[in-house]
């Protein structure tokens, strides 16, 4: 037993002894009075390299610019190409013999876009869908879709990143719309709309719901929905865009313009949605919704485009293209022009 306590008590007089090497260390022979003051250097001059020189060539269709801006696509001839802004780098999408892009979109979140392609064998159509990652330069195929004619095409593309789910529109000869819904998993069906002729879509960001127009008869339904999204006074509905916390944007139109904007969710009474008046009448075609929920509007005569909420306006050059999610693009003498919002 007195060996146990001999024991146990030079254990505590070696950790006394340690502390009180540790504590003259910490607080005598690596004390210091000088004062240190930190300052983080910023270079900022990493984001300021100016974009490289990209030329549209006048035959160029359907230019499109990259949710961020870094990309600018379009068709030239037979052939999609993507340009880096950043570097003046140009690549040509290849595609099998027989097969034309019949539309391509952007994705909203990233450098990649959805392809619907066209395929012709010995006389029979049908259309494909896939995607091609401008990053990792890789295009893969995501699904067969359906038959086609010869006057068919893809008109729209619709897709959430968080929902990991695909609406491709499919314009029939004769004007019936079609509408494919596809899933992560590469299942794929046909959704039955209430439109024979389906007019602007949008999807939601957080829901596996699409709203889309019946373009005949003016109004707008959303999937998984029985009746028509209704706005007491508004005989005209059309649809504008949703943002990101799945608010729908409906403006009401008269005489060819919009005069107000609605918005709001879906799960809520249209009569206690948000009304945004505008200013004057504005062309549907020049009203933009950012997925912030900023509503914006162009002015290809002033070349400025103005947050409605907050008045500020951004003046661009040239030929006004569209909308990313820090500036305007535009192109102007045949060269695409990126202008930061203010």
């Amino acid at each position: 037993m007195k060996n146990v306590k001999r024991i146990i008590t030079w254990i505590v007089l070696s950790l006394l002894v340690q502390f009180a090497v540790f504590f003259y260390i910490d607080k005598y022979y690596l004390a210091t009075n000088t004062t240190v003051k930190l300052k983080k250097i910023e270079n900022k001059n990493l984001d300021k390299k100016p974009d490289a020189e990209v030329k549209i060539p006048e035959s160029a269709e359907n230019i499109s610019v990259s949710f961020d801006g870094k990309y600018v696509a379009y068709y030239d001839g037979d052939k999609l190409q993507v340009v880096n802004t950043k570097t003046g780098e140009i690549r040509d999408i290849s595609f099998n013999e027989g097969v034309k892009v019949s539309y391509y979109k952007w994705l909203s979140d990233r450098n990649r876009m959805l392809i619907g392609e066209k395929h012709n064998t010995d006389g029979s159509y049908g259309f494909k869908l896939s995607y091609y990652d401008v990053d990792k330069n890789t295009k893969e195929e995501i699904k067969d879709l359906t038959w086609a004619d010869e006057d068919s095409e893809v008109e729209d593309i619709q897709a959430s990143t968080l929902t990991n789910v695909i609406y491709v529109k499919v314009a029939r000869s004769g004007g019936k719309s079609s509408i494919y819904w596809i899933n992560i998993m590469n299942e794929m069906k046909k959704i039955n709309t209430k439109a024979y002729l389906v007019g602007e879509t949008a999807i939601l960001y957080h829901e596996d719901k699409l709203l889309y127009e019946d373009a005949t008869y003016h109004k707008i339904y959303a999937t998984n929905m029985e009746d028509s999204i209704d706005i007491d006074g508004v005989k005209d509905p059309r649809l504008l865009g949703v943002d990101s916390d799945d608010n729908a944007y409906i403006g009401s139109m008269e005489n060819g313009k919009i005069t107000k904007i609605y918005y709001g969710l879906l799960e809520n009474p249209t009569s206690k949605w948000n009304v945004i008046p505008l200013s004057g009448p504005v062309d549907k075609n020049n009203i933009y919704i950012s997925e912030q929920g900023k509503v914006m509007i162009n002015d290809n005569l002033k070349g400025t485009i103005k947050e409605v909420s907050t008045g500020k306006e951004t003046s661009y050059k040239g030929k006004f293209l569209q909308v990313y999610s820090t500036g305007v693009a535009s192109i102007k003498d045949g060269k695409l022009i990126k202008t930061n919002f203010k």
